[in-house]
């Protein structure tokens, strides 16, 4: 028998015992014993997901950008660190129509003295194709959207100023513009415009919540602010369907207590509407989604974890769920994905270890993760991964008798390694003396699951 058929063997013979469960969605954490987190997340042409953040468990630097790929349930199919010996960090990530990705960040390696706009092209596997560095200030916000004729738009700050660049499908620079608008200083987001021209969102020098439209070339239509006596922002934009903009910001309710605001505007940048939601604080990076209903999504944190909150397009709430991952945890960027649910991404904080761990949460349409079990209900047997990536993993068991004991196979099915464990509870870390790769944890009780995880140094 070869090794794939033993392996294969040993994952039939355990899986034969359980039945499957249809799952409406997880949620998985990734990270190592560092600070690590999440800032964008798309699905892809395959069905699985791409993401972008930060990372200062592996890599080169004090951090470095950490993009991740993974199939449709999160298992990882690969990772990549990008940086140098400094601080560097990902913002956006898009899918090319090459199958590869267009990833902004930051950087303050490579002899640059401060945050700088970074942006790399890569391959299908996250090798890189090409990268550049843009003479803006990159730690004031940073985006990058594909436009019609496959080129990007990028909007950042530069020398105080608002920035906007146009950049080709090989990064060289089609136009720039710099602009002393006090309407909007800072950028947060920008989008093609059906017209051709852009829409960019932001923060006024008054603290307000900016709104900018150019034309093709970056010269400004329009500028408009909108806002109350504390302080506002813009965060993300949207092009509705009848030419009017939507833009979902910050407002500040009372001593620095921000929470989710809608604000709407013609065409001509007229503001008619607003409306806040005092139960959630925005995600800083994409707290709404337009979804395919005709409805929206919002998202952020809520009293009791991260909030989702599906409303029509009248704004009434269908459903709110919340969610928690770890002790603290920050949002950042929800979507909707292909089969009607969603996907989001952030970091969540552990004090006490003073850890950061990215996080992806799968929902179906209705926001639920549970997976709903086919009868008879067969109880797991009591353990599970809390590092499923990384330079060693991590599982945690409980209630165990007579500890716990797994063995460790390769992705060419050979056994390379054994956990024995006799505590009753413990916690157990392993894979520190491996190489990098997928390894398989197949534990010896017949009613356990096998799980993949994957190494990185």
């Amino acid at each position: 028998m070869n090794r794939w058929s033993l392996l294969w063997g040993v994952l039939g013979s355990l899986l034969m015992f359980i039945p499957q469960p249809v799952h409406a969605g997880w949620i998985r954490t990734y990270g190592g014993e560092e600070a690590d987190g999440g800032d964008c997340v798309q699905q892809t042409s395959d069905g699985g997901y791409i993401v972008v953040g930060g990372t200062c468990s592996f890599g080169a630097g004090e951090s470095d950008l950490w993009l991740l790929k993974v199939d449709s349930l999160g298992d990882v199919l690969w990772t990549r660190t990008y940086g140098g010996k400094e601080d560097d960090d990902g913002e956006v990530v898009h899918q090319t129509p090459d199958d590869g990705y267009i990833v902004i960040g930051t950087t303050s390696s490579f002899g640059l003295e401060y945050f700088t706009p970074w942006v790399l092209k890569t391959d299908s596997l996250g090798d890189t194709v090409w990268t550049r560095t843009y003479d803006g200030d990159g730690s004031m916000g940073v985006w990058i959207e594909p436009t019609k004729e496959r080129a990007y738009i990028i909007t950042g700050r530069k020398d105080r100023n608002l920035w906007l660049l146009k950049i080709d499908s090989l990064g060289e620079i089609m136009w720039e513009r710099t602009y002393d608008c006090e309407d909007c200083y800072q950028a947060s987001c920008v989008k093609q415009t059906s017209d051709d021209g852009y829409i960019i969102t932001g923060a006024g020098g008054e603290g307000d919540l900016g709104l900018v439209k150019t034309d093709s070339l970056g010269d400004i239509l329009w500028t408009s602010s909108y806002g109350g006596e504390g302080a506002d922002r813009g965060i993300y934009v949207e092009e509705l369907d009848n030419g009017d903009y939507l833009v979902a910001g910050a407002t500040e309710i009372e001593g620095f207590d921000f929470c989710l605001w809608l604000v709407w505007a013609y065409a001509t940048g007229y503001i008619y509407g607003d409306c806040p939601w005092e139960e959630i604080c925005p995600a800083d990076g994409k707290p709404l989604h337009l979804t395919e209903d005709g409805g929206y999504i919002l998202f952020g944190n809520s009293e009791g974890g991260i909030g989702l909150i599906k409303t029509d397009n009248g704004m009434d709430a269908a459903w709110t769920r919340t969610y928690t991952v770890g002790d603290f945890d920050y949002t950042r960027w929800v979507r909707q994905t292909s089969d009607g649910g969603y996907i989001m991404a952030g970091s969540t904080y552990y004090p006490d270890t003073e850890d950061y761990d990215l996080w992806l949460i799968k929902t179906d349409s209705l926001g639920y993760v549970d997976a709903a079990i086919e009868e008879p209900v067969i109880e797991t047997w009591g353990w599970k991964l809390v590092t499923s990536i990384g330079p060693q993993i991590v599982l945690r068991y409980t209630d165990h008798a007579e500890g716990f004991h797994a063995s460790i196979f390769d992705v060419t099915g050979r056994k390379v390694d054994e956990i024995r464990t006799f505590g009753q509870s413990e916690t157990v870390t392993w894979g520190k003396s491996h190489n990098p790769g997928v390894y398989f944890i197949v534990p010896s009780e017949g009613k356990a699951l096998v799980q993949k995880v994957v190494l990185i140094k």
